[in-house]
C-alpha cells in the first residue's frame, strides 16, 4: 500500500516520529499490509509525537523517487481534504498511477471547506471572502479528484454528500481509534456528586465549544458540573472570556493531552464527554469516550444517529437547551450505567483495526476486475 500524505515525519531515536494520532493511524495500517508512506520530512515534530512501526518505509516525494514507488504500489490512497494547489502530489500520483493501471482511492476525513465557512462566521467580510474562496477551492478538488479515483473513502455517513454523483464506489467507515486492549469500561461509584463533563478539540468555532458552555451554564442552580475543556486554537481567548462572562464555577482549560494513554486517563475521570460540532464528521471521540466508560453526548446529526447510539445520547445539534436537557437526563449514575452497558456492542465492532480491516477489504475488492 502506497499513502500519500501531507503529514510530516522526522527521523529521531528509535525511528520515524510523526504525530501522535497519525502514527496510531498508519501503524494499524502497517499490521494488515505492507505499507510506503510518501509525506513531508522535517528535522523536527511539534506536538504530542508517536513512533512509526519500523515496517513502513518513509520516501520523500521527489519526481524519481515517486514514480519508483509509485510503479511499485499495488494499491495507492491519496488524501482529500485539501485545495488545488495543496493537491499537486496528489494529481501528480494519479497521472503516474494511470500509465500502471494501479487502483488509487481518495481519503475523506472531514469537510474542510464547510469548516472553513463555519470558522469564518463572526468574522471581517475579507475573513468570510478567503473562507468562501477556501470553501470552493476544496469542493472542487475532492470532485475532480473523486471523478478520477477507483474509488472513495469517507469517515462518517455525515461526508456522503461531498461525492454525491461523482463516484459510486463509495465506502463510509466509522472513526474509532481504541483497540480492544483499551476498552476499560467499569466504573467504581461516584466519589463526588458533582457530574465531571469534558469537551476536547481545536479551539475554534465549527467545534461549537460556546454552545457546549452556554448549555452548562443553563444547568445553574440544580446542578453544577466540574467542567474540563482540553485544547488549543484560535478560539482559547474567546472561551476563557466566556467562562468569566457566564461565571461557570469548577472550570479548567488543559493543553491538548498526548493520546492514547494519558488522554484515556483523564477520559476514566470524566462522566460525559459533550461533542458539540457544527460540521458533519463523525469524530473519533465518541468511541474514546465509551471504552473509558465515559457517556457521549452527540449532535443529532447523520454521522452520529448512523452509529446507533442510544436517543438519550443525541441532542439537536447546536442547540444548547436542548444540550442541557440532554445533560439533565444524564445525571443519575445509575442512567448512565444503563447505557454504558447498552453501548458496549459498539465497541466490540468498531476498533481501529476493525475499521482498517473493512477499508482493505472493500480496496481489495474494488482493484479486483470483475469475472466478464
Amino acid at each position: 500500500m502506497l499513502i500519500i500524505s501531507p503529514i510530516a515525519v522526522a527521523r529521531g531515536d528509535g525511528g520515524w516520529h510523526t504525530l501522535d494520532l497519525w502514527a496510531r493511524d498508519i501503524n494499524a495500517q502497517a499490521a494488515l499490509v505492507p505499507v510506503t508512506l510518501v509525506c513531508p520530512i522535517q528535522s523536527t515534530i511539534e506536538g504530542n509525537i508517536g513512533t512509526l512501526a519500523p515496517s513502513i518505509t518513509v520516501l520523500s516525494s521527489d519526481a524519481q523517487t515517486l514514480a519508483a514507488a509509485v510503479a511499485r504500489a499495488r494499491c495507492i490512497q491519496l488524501p482529500g481534504n485539501a485545495g488545488w494547489r495543496g493537491a499537486r502530489l496528489a494529481r501528480q500520483v494519479l497521472a503516474l498511477a494511470r500509465r500502471h493501471g494501479t487502483p488509487v482511492f481518495l481519503g475523506i476525513s472531514s469537510n474542510r471547506a464547510r469548516t472553513a465557512l463555519l470558522n469564518s462566521r463572526h468574522q471581517g467580510l475579507a475573513r468570510r471572502a478567503r473562507a468562501l474562496v477556501h470553501y470552493v477551492d476544496i469542493r472542487f478538488t475532492q470532485r475532480w479528484l473523486a471523478r478520477r479515483c477507483t474509488g472513495v473513502f469517507i469517515v462518517g455517513e455525515g461526508l456522503r454528500s461531498l461525492v454525491h454523483g461523482v463516484n459510486t464506489n463509495l465506502h463510509v467507515g466509522i472513526a474509532s481509534w481504541i483497540s480492544e486492549k483499551d476498552i476499560r469500561t467499569d466504573r467504581p461509584a461516584p466519589g463526588s456528586a458533582a457530574l465531571r463533563v469534558c469537551m476536547a478539540g481545536r479551539l475554534e468555532s465549527m467545534k461549537g465549544f460556546h454552545i457546549g458552555l452556554d448549555a452548562l451554564a443553563l444547568l445553574r442552580p440544580q446542578l453544577t458540573p466540574q467542567i474540563t475543556l482540553i485544547g488549543a486554537g484560535p478560539e482559547k481567548a474567546a472561551l476563557k472570556a466566556q467562562v468569566e462572562r457566564l461565571a461557570l464555577e469548577h472550570f479548567t482549560l488543559l493543553e491538548p493531552v498526548a493520546y492514547p494513554g494519558p488522554f484515556f486517563t483523564l477520559l476514566d475521570t470524566q462522566d460525559l464527554v459533550l461533542l458539540t460540532n457544527l460540521n458533519d464528521e463523525q469524530p473519533r471521540l465518541v468511541f474514546d469516550a465509551l471504552c473509558r466508560g465515559a457517556l457521549p453526548v452527540c449532535p443529532d446529526a447523520a454521522a452520529y444517529v448512523a452509529l446507533g447510539l442510544d436517543q438519550r445520547l443525541l441532542y439537536r445539534q447546536g442547540d444548547p437547551q436542548a444540550l442541557a436537557q440532554c445533560v439533565r437526563g444524564l445525571e443519575d449514575p445509575e442512567v448512565r450505567a444503563e447505557l454504558r452497558a447498552l453501548s458496549a456492542p459498539l465497541l466490540q465492532r468498531h476498533t481501529l483495526d476493525a475499521m482498517h480491516a473493512d477499508r482493505l477489504a472493500w480496496m481489495q475488492a474494488s482493484a479486483t476486475p470483475s469475472p466478464s
